[in-house]
């Protein structure tokens, strides 16, 4: 199936998130990797004159990035709040050797602020939605409803 590929307002917190839609389907899939929210619609039953969706949301407390040394990456998205025992465990993944602590971050989110507890976001990360679109625009060209992804 064919899809797009773009970056929008996150519902939750303003700021950047990937959406995958399946324009054919009408399946859709939003990630925030800044708030940790995410949505999906997809199919859950076709026939041949009706289609049944299956949607979930899962609010965003927060996101923990690891970028290893060799380039590979793992995100978590935190979908509850985090307890202080799991910042250390988390800081105690940020603390390894293979870790490139300088593009790896736990951010946390509630009330509809973040608090950065250890690590370096990107630039990108403090962009509102409206800042990183037209920095995207200028940087890769484009149109005004498809918005290019970069982290």
């Amino acid at each position: 199936m064919a899809s797009n590929l773009s970056a929008v307002k996150c519902p939750q917190c303003g700021r950047s998130a990937f959406e995958e839609f399946y324009y054919r389907s009408d399946e859709q899939f939003i990630c925030c990797y800044r708030c940790g929210y995410n949505y999906f619609k997809k199919i859950r039953k076709a026939t041949r004159n009706k289609v049944e969706y299956r949607e979930n949301t899962e609010d965003g407390h927060g996101v923990f990035l690891l970028v290893n040394k060799d380039g590979s990456r793992e995100i978590t998205l935190l979908n509850i709040e985090i307890t202080a025992a799991e910042i250390e465990k988390y800081k105690t993944a940020f603390t390894s050797d293979e870790i490139d602590q300088e593009k790896s971050f736990l951010a946390t989110f509630k009330d509809g602020r973040f608090t950065i507890q250890f690590g370096s976001p990107s630039d990108n990360f403090h962009l509102s939605f409206e800042e990183y679109k037209e920095k995207m625009i200028k940087k890769y060209g484009g149109i005004d409803f498809l918005v290019p992804i970069e982290e």
